[in-house]
């Protein structure tokens, strides 16, 4: 006899009122059945001892229950109501779960004060892919609030683009183009509290909170292009095709000593747990937006913990003296879309006030 028939005849035996039967037939196959059988097993060992007036029986065995599948939940529609009245005594809920993602962000760059001395000019902020992985934990507090602490290694970035450095004259017109990448390295440290579904296989969330960063390290090259055209455009003319253009690009530079390494940032997100067998995975939208402007004003021409004769000073000081460019002081925003995978840790237990008010209301009703 496999171990479905194992089943089928012990629920045949109940059925009849053979209760005591009930064990030793179960008995037979309970090292061998899967997680599915197991469940039914051990339910129906609880609803053989609740009538056989065994409470500590029936205890362990909604505990067996619990254990063969953390998320189970009585029906009354399906199940006897003395057994759907135990089982508001226990709980499953796990008390943590730790979890892991990567996915990938852009950056939006939100200017406080514009440093570019050249009022003729016109600029703009390009988005540039980052990407990001993390982990961290969640703590459950009640029921479907959870709150969450996780670590993230991040790497951001952006392009300024500013057109039109100078402009002048009738006959050869000079409209020169600098364009700048950055790319920050950042740990990143989001808290925050999560309101979550409990139920179904698609479990939707959202969350608020706070995260502070660290930057590792900040980067930059810079292009300048020389563009000439014939004449300027008259007025109301489209703009003419250059005739020339040079570009000019730089080495990589250091601006770490120019960044406020330290940030703060208000998180909002939301997302959708994807239950497959007791764990998840997760598609996750995050929205940060930074609190403080991250460029340091003592250090935005060069770093001044040097001598000006030096010759760190004077390296920290090219991309200004050398490239024209001192950055804006701004604000930075990130949008992150990132893909992961949670697993609760369970613990079927026996809680210490029961939740069996609604049952009983229900009975006096019936």
């Amino acid at each position: 006899m496999d171990c479905e028939q194992t089943i089928a005849y012990a629920t045949d035996e109940y059925n009849a009122g053979h209760f005591y039967a009930v064990p030793s037939i179960l008995e037979r196959c309970m090292k061998d059945f899967t997680r599915d059988q197991r469940q039914r097993a051990y339910l129906l060992l609880t609803q053989t001892y609740l009538l056989l007036d065994d409470a500590a029986g029936a205890r362990q065995s909604f505990l067996n229950v619990l254990e063969a599948n953390p998320e189970f939940v009585t029906d009354e529609r399906v199940h006897p109501i003395d057994v759907v009245y135990l089982s508001k005594r226990f709980t499953a809920t796990p008390r943590f779960s730790w979890f892991v993602n990567a996915g990938t962000n852009v950056t939006p760059v939100r200017v406080i004060y514009d440093m570019n001395p050249m009022s003729s000019t016109s600029q703009k902020y390009v988005f540039r892919p980052g990407y990001n992985v993390g982990a961290g934990g969640e703590l459950s507090i009640y029921e479907k609030w959870r709150v969450r602490v996780e670590t993230n290694f991040m790497q951001t970035g952006f392009r300024h683009i500013s057109d039109g450095h100078f402009r002048f004259g009738n006959e050869k017109v000079t409209g020169d183009r600098q364009s700048v990448i950055e790319q920050q390295t950042w740990i990143n440290v989001p808290t925050y509290l999560v309101y979550s579904d409990n139920f179904g296989r698609y479990r939707p969330y959202g969350y608020a909170g706070i995260s502070l960063s660290y930057m590792l390290s900040d980067k930059a090259t810079i292009t300048n292009t020389n563009i000439k055209f014939e004449r300027a455009p008259a007025p109301g003319e489209a703009p003419l095709p250059a005739t020339e253009s040079f570009e000019m690009p730089s080495p990589n530079f250091d601006l770490t000593h120019a960044r406020r390494r330290l940030g703060q940032a208000i998180v909002v997100g939301g997302g959708v747990n994807h239950k497959v067998g007791l764990d998840f995975v997760f598609v996750d939208v995050r929205y940060s937006f930074g609190l403080r402007n991250i460029v340091e004003p003592r250090y935005s021409v060069g770093n001044t913990k040097h001598d000006p004769a030096s010759g760190p000073f004077v390296d920290s000081a090219t991309p200004a003296f050398q490239y024209g460019y001192v950055s804006d002081y701004f604000r930075l925003d990130n949008l992150s879309v990132s893909v992961g995978f949670l697993r609760p840790l369970y613990k079927p237990r026996e809680l210490k006030r029961a939740r069996t008010k609604g049952v009983l209301r229900k009975l006096k009703r019936s």
